[in-house]
């Protein structure tokens, strides 16, 4: 379990030779565990083996570490990382397979650089990425660079070239396919997916289908590698003007859904599910989830609905991840315990076998129906991650009475929040014939939800009493100017010589707010105002429930809390010029689909003063073309 971030179970310390560690590093990527693969990676770089690492085994791990950061869509840090591989590495003394991956990984950044551009941007992008897989594949001679540049060269519109890069590439994989064991031999996925989009450069989309239908009986597990085969074809079928959803379905993969409901209480006491609908939710829940093939499954864990939905995944063998809104214990005598001791071991199972726990608030509750809906949005967005990490269908699944009367929390207002971010519902339909259940729904939230942003400029220190004037006039006065421009959205201001304090309203606009100020200072000529040339400004962010205070000392409205704390910790350990965010933040901006501005992961961080080691995410713009 973790705050505010999950953890999720595989670990270094279960790998006790640099082979199981490279494993379990595939493992996580397959599953598209994306951020926790790189963790690993990162881990095993510096983990003592006993033999110690070989340089092939070290280069495999560096491979799949920027591979992961490639995949979980930190693109730019991911290329920045290639680089620096690709020339440390001795490539030429590598097994062939292994040096194509890693010749190829710029290309493969660039390639995703060029799918995420908008539409106008994308063929001189997609045309640069194709020129370095083919040099690649032709000093190398494998499928993979090939095919790479053979898709690439089509959606670039140069299908000259397109074209007979295909059909060298159906040469090659030729051989490549008849060298096949069957099945589970590990090649057997991609030489059919490589015969299959060779076929559908050249315009033969039966053939493609053909291909991917033998391709699609291995890896089963590799969700990694089927969410990009499905986005590049996708990519390419476009490219070509036709239909893509006939070809990528045949690789279609498990879907992911968000789940809550109503709690219960013992028979004849009050609840909005009542005792004797159990048994026929649970047949619902269960033919849902079969119909629909979920493999993972975000929710809660009170008594009632998400303790029967969570029951139900975990036998369908679903990944179970779980957002409890405060600490273990408290949720327990709250949303559990009341219902009876059953539900309380019921409880106990599933978050034992829960591949992630995630605390949204290390505060106690206090009565506040804000943390219910906050820890509801981190699970909703979190869902929303996954389910493009992987590229595949995700809905929510609810057991709902039909009241659309709520307090602010609850599942009335979380079907409401779904649907607000462009989700479809599922309602398994209960019919309560007893009165509201009394807890834990009853006071009036005293807590808001805000996005907090701490800020300072690193080289300030360097600064003499003649240089702030200066200062004042090039550097603070354009902050002001941004945070007027935003005066609707930022609750509280404030600063302190270099310090920067901002309170907003939600975390799209303090995501707004923070790459504006980053790109207006971008702008400032600092050496020709006389101040230091690397004087930058660092921004650290994050999304808490917060509470609304008077200030006695500044004499205003103020807001304080936990997550103060947490946005302090993160913007000393964030690189000048970059906005660094939480998992919270991340996951309510994912639930504003137009927002455009969206995250890239950037590992795990030890904030300062050692407050806690967290996820990390970059806060960027999303191109207009992007998909999410």
């Amino acid at each position: 379990m973790s705050s505010p971030a999950p953890t999720v179970k595989p670990a270094l310390l279960a790998a006790t030779t640099s082979t199981e560690a490279i494993a379990a590093i595939r493992g996580l990527t397959r599953r598209g565990q994306y951020l926790a693969a790189y963790d690993l990676a990162e881990e095993a770089e510096v983990h003592e083996f006993d033999p110690p690492l070989t340089s092939v085994a070290r280069a495999q791990i560096k491979y799949l570490r920027v591979l992961a950061l490639a995949r979980s869509g930190s693109s730019k840090r991911a290329a920045a990382e290639a680089a620096s591989l690709a020339a440390a590495l001795p490539v030429d003394l590598l097994p062939p397979a292994l040096a194509e991956d890693l010749a190829a990984l710029a290309a493969r950044i660039a390639k995703d650089r060029a799918l995420q551009a908008p539409p106008a941007e994308r063929p001189p992008l997609a045309a640069a990425a194709a020129a370095i897989y083919e040099d690649v594949f032709r000093r190398l001679g494998r499928s993979y660079a090939g095919i790479n540049a053979a898709t690439l060269w089509q959606i670039a519109g140069r299908q000259p070239q397109a074209h007979n890069l295909a059909r060298n590439v159906l040469k090659v994989v030729e051989q490549e396919t008849a060298a096949l064991t069957g099945p589970a031999d590990p090649n057997h996925y991609w030489a059919w997916v490589t015969r299959a989009e060779a076929q559908l450069v050249l315009g033969d989309s039966d053939g493609a289908i053909a291909a991917l239908k033998i391709a699609a009986v291995g890896a089963h597990d590799d969700l990694g590698a089927r969410a990009t085969t499905r986005r590049q074809l996708r990519f390419l079928a476009r490219a070509i003007g036709i239909d893509p959803e006939p070809i990528v379905e045949v690789l279609a993969q498990p879907d992911v859904v968000h789940y809550c409901g109503h709690m219960t209480a013992p028979p004849g006491t009050t609840s909005r599910f009542p005792h004797d609908q159990q048994a026929e939710v649970a047949r619902q829940v269960r033919a849902r989830l079969q119909a629909r093939r979920v493999g993972f499954a975000h929710g809660s864990l009170a008594s009632g609905a998400d303790i029967i939905i969570a029951e139900i995944a975990l036998e369908l063998g679903a990944e179970l991840h779980l957002v409890l809104p405060f600490a273990l214990e408290e949720f327990i005598a709250i949303s559990v315990a009341p219902a009876g001791p059953d539900w309380v071991g019921r409880f106990r199972h599933c978050l034992g076998a829960a591949t992630s726990v995630t605390i949204a608030s290390d505060s106690a509750y206090a009565g506040d129906n804000v943390l219910f809906a906050y820890a509801s949005r981190i699970a909703m967005g979190a869902a929303m991650n996954r389910a493009a990490s992987i590229d595949t269908r995700i809905w929510q699944l609810a057991v709902f009475d039909g009241d659309d009367a709520h307090e602010g929390a609850g599942t009335a207002h979380d079907i409401a929040q779904w649907r607000a971010a462009g989700g479809t519902t599922e309602i398994i339909r209960v019919h309560a014939t007893r009165g509201r259940t009394a807890a834990p729904f009853t006071i009036t939230s005293q807590r808001v939800i805000r996005s907090v942003l701490f800020g300072d400029f690193k080289g300030f220190s360097r600064l003499h009493d003649e240089h702030i004037p200066v200062f004042l006039e090039t550097v603070m006065k354009p902050v002001a100017e941004v945070l007027d421009r935003h005066a609707e959205h930022v609750i509280v201001r404030n600063t302190w010589g270099d310090g920067i304090f901002l309170v907003v309203d939600n975390a799209v606009n303090g995501a707004r707010v923070a790459l504006d100020l980053q790109e207006r200072l971008h702008d400032i000529d600092l050496a020709a105002a006389g101040l230091p040339a690397d004087l930058s400004l660092r921004l650290g962010g994050h999304v808490a429930p917060l509470v609304p205070v008077y200030d006695p000392v500044l004499r205003i409205n103020m807001v304080m809390g936990r997550g103060l704390t947490r946005a302090a910790r993160i913007e000393p350990r964030t690189p000048p010029g970059e906005v660094y965010v939480t998992t919270s933040f991340a996951a309510l901006l994912r639930l504003e689909p137009d927002s455009g501005v969206t995250s890239e992961y950037v590992g795990h961080l030890t904030t300062a003063k050692n407050f806690e080691t967290t996820p990390m995410y970059l806060l960027r713009r999303m191109g207009a073309g992007s998909e999410r």
